[in-house]
């Protein structure tokens, strides 16, 4: 099963994220993307999905714990993991960062395969984790006042992956869609509320070829999420992990 890169966003200037370190990060699933002032990660925050930010609280051009916080009250950003690095290492430095909404502090020097473990870990927590199954059934649609059927790629209790052709569905990032489909077993259908949160493409570039987009289950109606999570766990692939992207 393929893996889609975890988009992490750092803001520093520092050795973190020079060519060789960044292959590095690359080969082990994580594609950086940085940049040097607040005003670039909004930028990049409203262009593409970023799934972590790294902050270097130690990094004199910008207020780390400021901007923190700026993230973590805006509704576009407020659930992205927000981990800031420091060589500080001070009980009251670690308590202003996680007061000012991080979600993790790690002191620096930063060996790279402990630091990875430490985000994969809090994007487990934070994102689509749980256990997956395959669904032969497609999901309907409602976007915009119009519903489209579409194929459904894999399922769990948190979200899903369709195969959607972009010519048809043109969603965007943050869009709130509704879903209704079936699973075995069961007459009626489940019927959610969901958020695109992740499009997966061919070769990276979603504006080539999308080959699934990830929705995120926000609010269940009825009884839809018990018959889920019912179903879900009879029915568990136990041999494959959710991939990050959602």
């Amino acid at each position: 099963m393929n893996k889609t890169p975890i988009k992490m966003m750092t803001i520093d200037d520092r050795m973190l994220t020079t060519d060789l370190d960044r292959a590095g990060y690359r080969n082990m699933g994580i594609a950086v993307k940085q940049v040097t002032s607040f005003q670039d990660a909004k930028n990049a925050l409203s262009k593409e999905t970023i799934d972590i930010i790294v902050m270097n609280l130690d990094y004199d051009k910008i207020d780390a714990l400021l901007i923190c916080k700026h993230f973590k009250t805006q509704p576009e950003s407020k659930d992205i993991p927000i981990v800031v690095t420091s060589v500080q290492t001070s009980a009251t430095v670690k308590n202003n960062a996680i007061n000012a909404g991080a979600d993790l502090f790690v002191e620096q020097p930063l060996p790279r395969q402990y630091f990875i473990e430490k985000l994969k870990k809090l994007l487990s927590q934070q994102t689509r984790s749980d256990d997956r199954v395959g669904l032969k059934e497609s999901v309907a649609v409602t976007f915009n006042g119009q519903t489209l059927d579409f194929p459904i790629t894999d399922l769990s209790i948190s979200g899903m992956l369709i195969a959607a052709d972009m010519k048809l569905l043109k969603v965007s990032d943050g869009e709130v869609v509704e879903l209704s489909f079936v699973i075995p077993g069961y007459r009626k259908p489940v019927e959610v509320e969901g958020r695109v949160v992740r499009k997966i493409s061919v070769d990276g570039n979603t504006a080539t070829e999308i080959k699934g987009i990830g929705i995120r289950f926000e609010k269940f109606s009825g009884d839809s999420e018990k018959r889920l999570e019912k179903y879900v766990a009879k029915t568990t692939d136990k041999e494959g992990r959710m991939i990050y992207y959602l």
